[in-house]
């Protein structure tokens, strides 16, 4: 159910509650029709549905959205030339001025969005005067404003939630990276601090006992060999290790990336990543980064997302985008590639188009995995 009321019903969570308080204006136009008898009456509420569910749609996915926009500008001017009624540009205005877009696709929309509404305002206003030429100027004013300044206010206060919402999540991405940097500096810390230490020890007892004992003394410079052979070999493991890049990393570069394409980074529950098992997150790794260079290049999306999750027995990630989806795109190449990886590991992935493209990312946990992660970070 929860499922179906998301694909269907809800609006994205990312715009709050605002689509909930705009969708209580159609009560106005469902008043319009209650009057109209016969088949008509069917007619027009079917129409009134239409357009509820293209409006909600339209924010869900960039796929036809432009056109999702010509079908509502259309219906605006029937119900401005059958009913007097202007104000359902309301919606359309809120609409074009909510949506991430382009600067160049928003004052494309825009136009047109003011042309339809021109004309639409021309009738209207015409049958007022007609009717009755007395018209209060404040009234006018109204009806001229209502439908025309949603479109600029909400472009406005979308692009400064956005612009909020884009600095939070960067500010935890840094936060995760501090974590990593912590993690690895306590490893050297714990490791190699607490070595070294030992080593020096050793050397001191070794130069105290080459003239009194030389037997205690060469058994503790094999003693330092081992040592330092093992420390050297945990130097490389170190090294080798920050070749790969972390969660924190990927997420960290794939905003940049996003943003120069006007694409939206959104990331949720990412607190744990970091204690991730770290073959898991070179997988998801490279997952992310083929998903948005995929985004970047097809998906015509504005909205990029990535869910993490786990549970008892496994890590999940859902990644997906408000796109064209895979239908148009297919699966490419290093996506395929990935997928075998994610089987190599006893885990599974599923592609499909869903309001956008969708990954869905299952992999096991080691036995004991989460407690070496938890470990390994304290």
């Amino acid at each position: 159910m929860k499922k179906f009321l998301r694909a269907h019903i809800l609006f994205p969570e990312y715009l709050g509650f605002a689509p909930y308080f705009w969708v209580l204006f159609i009560l106005p136009v469902l008043s319009l029709t209650s009057a109209i008898e016969g088949v008509s009456k069917y007619f027009w509420t079917g129409i009134i549905i239409l357009y509820v569910k293209v409006y909600r749609d339209s924010f869900m996915t960039t796929k036809n959205f432009d056109l999702r926009i010509v079908i509502q500008l259309v219906i605006d001017m029937i119900f401005a030339v059958v009913f007097n009624y202007i104000f359902l540009f309301v919606f359309t205005s809120f609409l074009i001025g909510s949506f991430p877009l382009e600067n160049k696709r928003f004052r494309r929309l825009l136009w047109m969005f003011y042309i339809f509404l021109g004309v639409s305002l021309c009738r209207v206003i015409y049958v007022l005067l007609t009717n009755d030429g007395n018209v209060d100027i404040f009234d006018l004013l109204l009806l001229i404003l209502s439908p025309a300044l949603p479109v600029l206010a909400s472009r406005s206060l979308s692009e400064k939630q956005r612009q909020k919402q884009t600095l939070e999540s960067e500010n935890q991405r840094l936060h995760l990276l501090a974590k990593e940097r912590d993690r690895i500096a306590q490893a050297l810390h714990d490791d190699l601090g607490q070595s070294f230490s030992l080593l020096a020890l050793k050397a001191e007892v070794a130069q105290k006992l080459l003239k009194k004992d030389p037997l205690k003394a060469q058994l503790q410079i094999e003693q330092i060999a081992d040592e330092a052979r093992a420390d050297l070999e945990l130097v490389r493991q170190i090294v080798h290790d920050l070749k790969y890049e972390t969660l924190a990393q990927v997420l960290y570069q794939a905003n940049e990336k996003l943003s120069q394409a006007k694409i939206i980074l959104i990331v949720e529950n990412d607190d744990n990543v970091a204690l991730w098992e770290q073959e898991v997150q070179q997988v998801v790794a490279a997952v992310i980064n083929e998903a948005v260079t995929n985004a970047i290049r097809y998906s015509r999306a504005n909205i990029f997302k990535v869910i993490f999750k786990e549970d008892e027995s496994n890590y999940h990630v859902t990644i997906r985008d408000n796109g064209i989806g895979f239908a148009a795109k297919q699966i490419s190449f290093g996506l395929s590639g990935i997928k075998q990886r994610v089987t190599d590991l006893g885990g599974n992935t599923t592609f499909t188009t869903e309001n956008g493209a969708v990954i869905i990312l299952r992999l096991p946990k080691r036995k004991g995995g989460s407690d070496d992660a938890q470990n390994l970070s304290s």
